[in-house]
């Protein structure tokens, strides 16, 4: 928010950006919280924030603007876990309106790293509203010689926000730089967003909820006053400013008539946080009981987990129903009780969090009672062209998902609580694989076919001695007939074997039924259908990562219909931006396959636990869910 009356020079760069809640923010940097206001009491803690109060007259009147609000202290409250500032349309010490503004200056000052607010903005025209930072001492000369970063700014109909830089020389000789984003129509003000800069001697960047929408570079910025300081003006302490204005240059309405925002207005800050790169190493965390696929009764749960911080202590632990918060134990051994859950099937995740705010997050799927039914493991449809891990059949447990003979895992791998014999696989891509197979056992399998045609399906095998065969069924038709497993001299020596089938478009059920035994089966491989109509229509396909879970490298699938720019990113449950696979690259059309293997940008392990993959290519978008074990 800029307090001179004239800008310079302003250089404005606009990208739409499609903002979602899994797209993620902070991995340049090893974020720690260093301070933060989470505004859960009932008055605005002096100790932080200071209430600005005026118009900035005498020497600034109309705060450098032409801003037409009186700030009072009446107008900043604390109340609901928000700070609230009101504007309102009232007439007060010359100025037709009143309004909120408060700040750190002089009690909390920060040089670098994560400064971050998640608010709900006001709305109407004459509105401005602003998340912004200004030096804490004006080392480099007044106003802009010294600097000032504009975090989040929005005026009118909150339908953009805007992220700025000024520098330069002392007015009138100063300059900026700016760049803003959108939710393509929508308005910032309709719920809460996370705004947020990450700031480093030599680059800042702006984020509106995870999503990077502008970075700016120590070359493209500089003071005057330190001709000689490539850093300058932004190497000093700055402090915190909130506001709510109204009327100013921002808006283009600077008198009273041209206001027509409905009054009173409410500016809701949530919180602000500020992280900082203090090195700290992330917390481990894991889910002791109930395991992976286990299956308690209806009725109470317990869930237990142990935690432990490597440099530092755990803070607290807390217990999820998939993103739904039930409890926390800040005290070891962890544990929670969740009361009176009904039959269903449900992801709990145990999310560990350090001193210093780092955090890890390990999950656990388990079926309660008689369960849910036949869903899709783990969590979609495989989308057909697809590679199908042997290992994933459908939730829904024996004689409804499949029907083994004994009830026991006799390999105990990967879902130990299932019945289904699983082991570990060294077919190329690892993972595990089915073994012990029967005859009479069968296992089914959730499918997406988008196109009606002849699908060729290739199966990786291994037999000792033996060999074997089975069938694939859709929907309770046998579409390939018996398929023949040769001798392959050992349990994890494979090949592969194959089948066509004609399908029908629309989403079924795939049988897998063994009619002999002496064999094993990794995986199914499901070329693209022949022929494809209406191809163009798909845009793309995402397909379910292989191994799943998996340690330490997993295969991200996706097909495309045409040329498209991609990019596929790895996130974690919190939002932040993990690992980036393909950056905005163009892509022909066909097949693809990227490997991730477990670790950061900065090439560093990460937590075991649950992560997300989100493909973008063109219009098309999806996320898809994944499973590190350690």
């Amino acid at each position: 928010m800029p307090i001179s009356r004239v800008s310079s020079v302003v250089v404005r760069f606009f990208a739409v950006v499609c903002v979602a809640s899994l797209l993620a923010s902070p991995s340049f940097a090893t974020w720690s919280q260093v301070w933060s206001d989470e505004f859960n009491g009932t008055a605005l803690d002096p100790t932080n924030w200071t209430a600005d109060i005026g118009t900035g007259c005498p020497s600034l009147c109309g705060w450098g603007n032409n801003e037409l609000e009186y700030y009072r202290s009446q107008n900043v409250t604390v109340a609901g876990g928000n700070l609230v500032l009101t504007a309102k349309a009232e007439s007060y010490g010359g100025a037709s309106f009143t309004s909120g503004k408060v700040t750190t200056s002089g009690k909390r000052s920060f040089l670098y790293g994560r400064i971050e607010m998640r608010a709900k903005l006001p709305v109407g025209g004459g509105m401005w509203p602003a998340f912004w930072m200004m030096p804490q001492d004006d080392v480099y000369g007044s106003w802009a010689a010294s600097g000032e970063i504009d975090i989040m700014e929005s005026a009118n109909a909150m339908t953009s926000v805007g992220g700025a830089l000024h520098y330069g020389g002392q007015w009138p000789t100063n300059t900026s730089t700016s760049s803003s984003t959108t939710l393509g129509g929508a308005s910032f003000a309709d719920d809460f967003h996370i705004y947020a800069v990450e700031w480093e001697p030599d680059a800042i960047r702006w984020y509106v909820d995870g999503s990077l929408f502008s970075t700016r570079t120590s070359a493209q910025w500089y003071s005057e006053g330190a001709p000689s300081n490539p850093r300058a003006p932004f190497d000093q302490d700055f402090s915190i400013i909130l506001n709510a204005a109204v009327g100013g240059e921002y808006t283009g309405c600077t008198n009273a008539g041209c206001v027509t925002a409905s009054f009173p207005q409410q500016y809701l800050i949530d919180y602000v946080r500020v992280y900082q790169d203090i090195p700290n190493l992330a917390p481990t965390v894991a889910v002791t009981s109930p395991q992976w696929d286990a299956n308690p009764a209806a009725g109470d749960v317990t869930f237990t987990a142990t935690a432990s911080d490597p440099d530092g202590s755990i803070a607290t632990v807390e217990f999820y129903d998939d993103a739904t918060l039930l409890g926390s134990d800040s005290s070891s051994p962890y544990a929670f009780t969740w009361m009176s859950v009904p039959d269903g099937c449900y992801t709990v995740k145990v999310r560990a969090i350090d001193d210093l705010g780092a955090a890890s997050v390990d999950s656990v799927d388990i079926t309660v009672g008689a369960g849910c039914g036949q869903v899709p493991y783990p969590g979609n449809a495989f989308v057909f062209p697809a590679r199908i891990e042997a290992e994933d059949f459908d939730f829904g447990g024996e004689g409804v998902a499949y029907h083994d003979l004994d009830p026991l895992n006799n390999g105990s791998q990967y879902r130990p609580g299932e019945g289904v014999d699983i082991e570990a696989c060294s077919d190329t891509g690892g993972g595990y694989n089915i073994g012990w197979l029967n005859p009479g056992e069968w296992m089914e399998y959730t499918v997406d076919i988008h196109f009606a045609g002849q699908y060729t399906i290739e199966t990786r095998v291994s037999s000792l001695v033996t060999g074997g065969a089975f069938h694939l069924a859709f929907d309770g038709v046998d579409q390939t007939g018996q398929v023949i497993v040769p001798a392959t001299t050992g349990w994890q020596t494979w090949t592969t074997v194959t089948a066509t089938v004609d399908l029908d478009a629309g989403t079924q059920v795939m049988r897998f039924v063994p009619a002999t035994g002496g064999f094993n089966v990794n995986a199914f491989v499901v070329l693209a259908a022949s022929p494809v109509p209406n191809a163009q229509a798909a845009g793309a396909v995402l397909h379910p990562c292989y191994p799943n879970p998996f340690n330490p490298t997993t295969t991200i699938g996706f097909d495309l219909q045409q040329t498209a720019t991609v990019t596929l990113a790895v996130y974690d449950l919190a939002g932040r931006r993990v690992r980036t696979l393909l950056d905005r690259e163009p892509t022909a059309p066909g097949r693809h396959d990227a490997v991730w293997n477990g670790r950061d940008e900065a090439g560093r392990l990460v937590p075991a636990g649950v992560y997300l993959y989100r493909l973008q290519a063109g219009d098309f978008a999806e996320t898809r869910r994944m499973v590190l074990v350690k």
